[in-house]
């Protein structure tokens, strides 16, 4: 594999574990508007008041569960890259064997 291929998925690794980041960040705000919202009917505040809540443990749970796939994605592949271009830097070893060469 070419060494531009591997950097393009070093880049992408890298664009992984930063969506992972804002996908966190954005469930995060969800679950505080969702939390935070006045608007409620009048016989029913109680009732709405704890589905808010239940919704905004959701979205905090589902942006978790992505934030964690996408990283532990982008983590394995920078691994799998790193560890690719370890081995393309490192000289070619000549098998090991019997064979001497001749003597002059």
């Amino acid at each position: 594999m070419e060494r531009n291929t591997l950097e393009w998925y070093a880049l992408l690794a890298r664009g992984l574990v930063w969506a992972a980041g804002i996908v966190l960040l954005l469930s995060v705000i969800a679950a505080v508007t969702l939390v935070s919202q006045t608007n409620s009917l009048p016989l029913a505040d109680d009732v709405q008041r704890e589905g808010r809540g239940f919704v905004a443990l959701a979205a905090i749970g589902a942006g978790l569960a992505a934030a964690g796939i996408l990283s532990g994605l982008g983590g394995i592949l920078r691994l799998l890259v790193q560890d690719r271009l370890d081995r393309a830097d490192q000289p070619v070893e000549e098998p090991a064997g019997d064979w001497q060469e001749p003597q002059e």
